[in-house]
């Protein structure tokens, strides 16, 4: 159980990923890429059995086919999941449209009335589901991951390019070292004329929606690559993911080696306490930009850009805090090729990685860094298994625990089995044993 949860109320989990995103993922050209979109995002809600610890009930949006697995392998003897019938993009509605949803969850609080309800991400659409059970159901509804209402807009706003930008050259002492060269645009046009000006300055650019997700819609232009601005528009007019928004023009960072490293926060309301570090890992892509996991080791506390990487952080949560912000968020960076921090993005919610850190504090202990190393990915190619029976099968030897060592892999998402891929966490004690794991 977390250190801020009340171990004698019932914990429920809202595993609802895609109702975070899926306004964003409706901008794609067609009804298939959407759905494929959206889908993505569901899949990765089988990890949630993983989060918080236990006792608890998860709600996610697929069943989990390695559920029961997981709870008597790693002791989430009290963890139980539900899904809807009819699953769409927002799974907090889909628990108001569902009777036996709401109901399964009001028995589970109890006679006591009272529950600590915890989302992926706090929405407009999970404070529907709020006020209905305390309105409706008469619960007492604690939200110890979320902002009041009346804060929501902050947990939105420094979730933008924009925000992220105008805040934090607020809050850091030498943020032109610590941010990449940035435009806010208000349209495409200015965007085109923005990137042109860079092209003409020799200079690589990155072109990104305000809101967004997992580098979708994200364009690199280089240098010379477009003769002139005119040319430049109709490029990223023929983005669907860049309209309607604001547009973000930055400076690409050159990082050979994807070096792109993540620190989580959480943040506890004003007078419970200061912010804290959760984890710090290294971003997994499959291409630039294409997060599919996280690397979790202790030799990333002995960089020489981590001391930085803390101090900004910190001073980044304090001022959320003082704003009114609560919860999980993590700070994105890229270390250069000359081994220089830029910080990139907030993630404004539990992320791609919290659920790693939690599976580790609760099978290994609060100081795992010092025992395992771990490496999440949520988009391994799984062969032609297309059942958790026949990945087990095809994997078996390589399974938690090899030869009763802490070292083996833990399947995380079966769900998309049917798309030929899986997710899993990669445990060993060193990070070359991890990647030799991965290999295999």
């Amino acid at each position: 159980m977390l250190p801020y949860l009340d171990k004698n109320i019932p914990v429920v989990l809202v595993y609802n990923i895609s109702e975070t995103f899926f306004e964003f993922l409706r901008k794609a050209k067609s009804q298939a890429a959407q759905d494929h979109l959206v889908f993505e995002e569901q899949y990765c809600g089988d990890r949630a059995i993983l989060c918080v610890g236990d006792p608890k009930l998860v709600f996610v949006t697929w069943p989990i086919a390695h559920a029961q697995n997981s709870y008597e392998q790693f002791g989430y003897n009290g963890t139980a999941y539900l899904f809807p019938q009819q699953p769409s993009d927002c799974l907090s509605l889909d628990i108001l449209r569902e009777p036996t949803l709401l109901n399964r969850l009001v028995d589970y609080v109890g006679a006591s009335k009272t529950v600590q309800l915890i989302p992926y991400a706090t929405t407009v659409q999970f404070f529907e589901l709020v006020e209905t059970l305390r309105t409706q159901y008469g619960l007492t509804v604690i939200l110890p991951e979320s902002p009041a209402p009346e804060n929501l807009w902050l947990k939105d706003y420094i979730d933008t390019k924009a925000g992220f930008h105008l805040l934090t050259n607020r809050w850091l002492a030498h943020a032109e070292n610590l941010l990449p060269q940035a435009v806010i645009c208000h349209d495409l046009a200015k965007a085109a004329t923005v990137a042109h000006w860079f092209s003409l300055n020799d200079k690589k650019c990155l072109v990104k929606a305000d809101i967004g997700e997992n580098g979708i819609g994200n364009l690199i232009l280089n240098p010379h690559e477009f003769p002139n601005r005119e040319d430049i528009l109709h490029h990223l007019e023929n983005n669907s993911f860049l309209k309607n928004d604001l547009v973000v023009v930055e400076e690409f960072i050159s990082s050979t080696n994807l070096n792109s490293p993540s620190l989580e926060f959480f943040v506890p309301p004003v007078g419970h306490g200061d912010p804290i570090i959760t984890y710090l890992c290294a971003q997994v892509f499959q291409g630039y930009g294409d997060f599919c996991g996280v690397l979790v080791g202790r030799e990333l506390l002995t960089t020489n850009w981590y001391p930085t990487l803390v101090q900004a952080g910190l001073t980044i949560a304090k001022n959320l805090q003082k704003m009114g912000y609560v919860g999980h968020f993590d700070l994105d960076a890229i270390i250069d090729d000359t081994d220089n921090l830029f910080l990139v993005e907030i993630n404004s919610r539990r992320t791609g990685g919290t659920h790693t850190h939690e599976f580790a504090q609760f099978v290994f202990g609060e100081n795992y860094l010092d025992k395992v190393v771990l490496l999440s990915n949520e988009s391994l190619k799984s062969g032609g298994a297309k059942t958790f029976a026949e990945l087990q099968a095809v994997i078996g030897d390589l399974l938690y625990p090899i030869a009763q060592q802490q070292k083996g892999v833990v399947i995380t998402v079966t769900s998309s089995l049917v798309a030929g891929k899986f997710g899993c966490i990669i445990v060993a004690e060193t990070t070359h044993e991890v990647l030799a794991l991965r290999q295999s």
